[in-house]
């Protein structure tokens, strides 16, 4: 590693190479979509995925299943379904796969602004091991993890054309607009690392009399943004689903979602970030470093400074605050490990002695990664559980027998039912989501009254009023440190 690691001909072959080995070595531990777990139990996921599973099967988001984020992410989960939608080895590949680009796109980072390749492994291993141990992790999977490398792509290319002195590329450019399209049609709170990128980079060239180039700049921005944008209207504009798309993606989520704070106590999004300290150090250290630095490192500073405000800002806006929300901050850790190297004299990184010491100390942090991922992961619990000990499969037994398979997850969020029964909704609003619409509640009423599916499940309070049901089975698990009880109803013979 030593000599790859100050290897200036070496080829981005082998920092791909260890950030994919640290990705899969620290994700098999700590995500729940890995194969050492018999299932990721979190809802968020399983709405991601049962909504992927039915894009397989011809459905259309907000058409046909109804549910809150932007399509992109369904992509990718609809990617996932094409490699396995019995398992959720799809989803840990195309998961692994995003938090490997990251690992690398943030390397690449650390090298460009501290001059030194040894950054590159140690950001590499830091945030490969610091990222999935922290709280906002959660269970793995979520939209806020799988964006990171798209966060770290448009941080990379602003910073590094800033570093250089010279204007945004047409191709830079372009790629920032896909990057900042890409937010937009994943989850729109996104956008705000692109609002502080935008008022860095104008700053920038109003600063260094570039004025005139800005224009093209945002020509090309919006060449690269209009591509991506024009891929997705398309896409609905065939299936009929452009209303669907905008009444639930935006109209919704802005009228409703925002308006329906529940779902427990979390902590505020400053004492969150604390909460998170294996990389809101370092990204508290890179921006420190560029501050005191500013005489040389302005431009940067007002890039990171600004993309955090930014990304920070439309992230609480709404006034909700879940744990993994602030994962998105992890964006900004790979300054934190420039300035290690940066704050050292020139000569001293180029001792053979101090080459092989950073060398080593990267070596040891990839080595015990999957170890501290065990010992410290909050998600291990659930690593040797038999499938049969969960009520995801003690029901899909039951249910695979029925000749009718049909199933409603009733009051409450994507449970992962559907998927261990290996079923797809027969009904538009799956499962019973947080925004609270009457239009949602009125139409699972109906789906219960009417019998519209064989089984119904419910968690923690029996059916209502069951009707043409009857209680079948009952089972519990213990979810995010509580113990629920599920109940499984089936519709009465006639």
């Amino acid at each position: 590693m030593n000599n790859w690691m100050n290897n200036k001909r070496a080829g981005a072959a082998g920092r791909i190479a260890l950030a994919g080995l640290i990705s899969v070595a620290v994700l098999l531990i700590c995500s729940k979509n890995s194969p050492l777990y018999p299932m990721n139990d979190w809802v968020d996921v399983n709405c991601f995925f049962t909504v992927g599973r039915g894009m397989k099967h011809g459905l259309t988001p907000y058409l046909d299943l109804y549910e809150q984020k932007g399509p992109l992410l369904y992509v990718a989960y609809a990617l996932a379904a094409w490699i396995s939608e019995t398992s959720f080895l799809g989803v840990f590949i195309v998961e692994a796969l995003c938090f490997a680009a990251f690992l690398y796109i943030s390397g690449r980072t650390a090298e460009m602004l501290s001059g030194s390749p040894a950054a590159f492994a140690w950001a590499a291993a830091g945030l490969g091991i610091g990222v999935p141990l922290s709280p906002a992790f959660s269970h793995g999977g979520s939209a806020e993890e799988l964006f990171l490398p798209v966060f770290a792509l448009a941080l990379y290319i602003v910073l590094k054309a800033m570093k250089e002195r010279k204007p945004l590329t047409a191709r830079q450019a372009c790629s920032l607009g896909v990057c900042g399209a890409a937010a937009l049609w994943t989850k729109y709170t996104f956008c705000g690392l692109f609002a502080g990128l935008a008022i860095a980079v104008i700053i920038w060239y109003i600063a260094d009399f570039r004025g005139r180039k800005l224009w093209k700049t945002v020509l090309q921005a919006a060449l690269g943004a209009g591509i991506v944008t024009a891929a997705v209207l398309i896409r609905y504009l065939i299936a009929g689903a452009l209303p669907a798309l905008w009444q639930a993606y935006f109209t919704d989520n802005l009228t409703r979602y925002t308006q329906n704070i529940r779902s427990g106590n979390y902590d505020l999004p400053l004492p969150n970030l604390l909460n998170n300290l294996s990389w809101s150090i370092p990204a508290a250290i890179g921006m420190l470093w560029l501050l005191v630095t500013s005489k040389k490192h302005w431009r940067e500073a007002a890039a990171c400074v600004l993309g955090a405000v930014g990304l920070f800002m439309f992230t609480y806006a709404s006034g909700r605050r879940y744990p993994y929300y602030a994962i998105v901050m992890a964006a900004f850790g790979a300054p934190g490990f420039a300035a290690l190297f940066g704050v050292i004299p020139g000569k001293i990184r180029e001792n053979r002695i101090f080459r092989r010491a950073a060398a080593g100390i990267a070596a040891l942090a990839v080595c015990l990664g999957p170890l501290a991922a065990y010992h410290w992961s909050g998600n291990v619990y659930l690593m040797g559980k038999e499938k049969s000990e969960l009520p995801q499969y003690q029901f899909a037994e039951t249910i695979k027998e029925a000749e009718d398979k049909s199933l409603l997850n009733y009051g409450f969020l994507d449970g992962g039912f559907y998927f261990a029964a290996e079923s797809l909704p027969v009904t538009r609003w799956f499962c019973t989501l947080n925004n609270d619409l009457p239009e949602m509640q009125q139409a699972l009423k109906e789906t219960v009254e009417n019998g519209e599916t064989e089984f119904i499940i419910t968690r923690q309070q029996k059916l209502k009023n069951a009707g043409q049901y009857e209680l079948a089975d009952r089972a519990e698990m213990v979810f995010e440190g509580r113990n629920w009880t599920y109940y499984l109803y089936r519709r009465k013979a006639e």
